[in-house]
């Protein structure tokens, strides 16, 4: 399995907001709104140090939970922006070495939960598939199952959008080499370059009521939604069938 070494800023921060509203919820055991130090005991371990490290503890010890969770959520992005030294909207394993203490063990377990989520259904190309597995079932219940089965269909979509020349990330990259940079033309350079972009981005079945640009059908393929860092403002969809399997790439601006 391909080792995940950078998170996307923006689902750090998404991911921090709820992470830390469930944990609290869970430890108000008397749901007065504030979190007393026994109270904070019952925190996963990884948040016992930012609430040890609250700025706004009551003379009691206590702290208001929606201190907690506010202070929190502002540490985890003003330091992963500060810490994003190339600008790139990532904060890799290297530039989070540059966070407080406090929080360099919830980068650590965010990442380790990303890895857990990362895809090789083609043994070569990954991603983080975010598909929610409802969907999936909505899919299955609006359009039968086909011989093409959703996992082999991911597999399918994966390789495709790592390797069409034409509308896939290799097309990007080798005109960009990312987002904002110059253009790559090494083969070999591209594919590393189009392997990180997945391992860092996301696929993810669209909704079976979507529809997308170029007008292909949910009914007759497994549509997927590619999101990275390196195609800009364009749309980026792997089309395959549900019957043969067969696949097209495309994407739109």
């Amino acid at each position: 399995m391909p080792k995940l070494t950078k998170v996307n800023i923006n689902e750090l921060v998404t991911a921090s907001k709820k992470y830390v509203a469930d944990q609290l919820k869970k430890a108000d055991l008397n749901k007065n709104q504030l979190l007393t130090k026994t109270e904070a005991k019952k925190l996963a371990a990884d948040l016992k140090d930012n609430f040890d490290a609250s700025q706004f503890k009551l003379p009691s010890g206590s702290v208001k939970a929606a201190d907690v969770a506010k202070e929190f959520v502002v540490m985890v992005e003003a330091w992963a922006r500060a810490s994003d030294k190339n600008g790139d909207g990532y904060l890799s394993t290297t530039e989070a070495k540059a966070l407080p203490k406090t929080l360099r063990d919830n980068y650590a377990n965010y990442l380790s939960a990303q890895q857990s989520k990362l895809t090789d259904n083609t043994g070569a190309y990954a991603s983080r598939d975010t598909t929610p597995a409802s969907r999936i079932a909505d899919h299955e219940r609006a359009f039968g199952k086909h011989e093409v089965g959703y996992d082999k269909a991911l597999g399918i979509a994966l390789k495709a959008v790592a390797t069409d020349k034409d509308s896939g990330l290799p097309a990007f990259v080798a005109e960009f080499g990312g987002p904002d940079g110059a253009g790559l033309s090494d083969p070999k350079k591209i594919d590393a370059e189009v392997r990180a972009l997945l391992k860092a981005g996301t696929i993810e079945l669209v909704p079976k009521n979507e529809e997308i640009p170029t007008g292909e059908e949910n009914k007759a393929n497994w549509i997927f939604s590619v999101s990275t860092s390196g195609q800009g403002d364009h749309g980026l969809w792997a089309i395959v069938d549900r019957k043969t399997g067969d696949v097209s790439v495309t994407n739109f601006n």
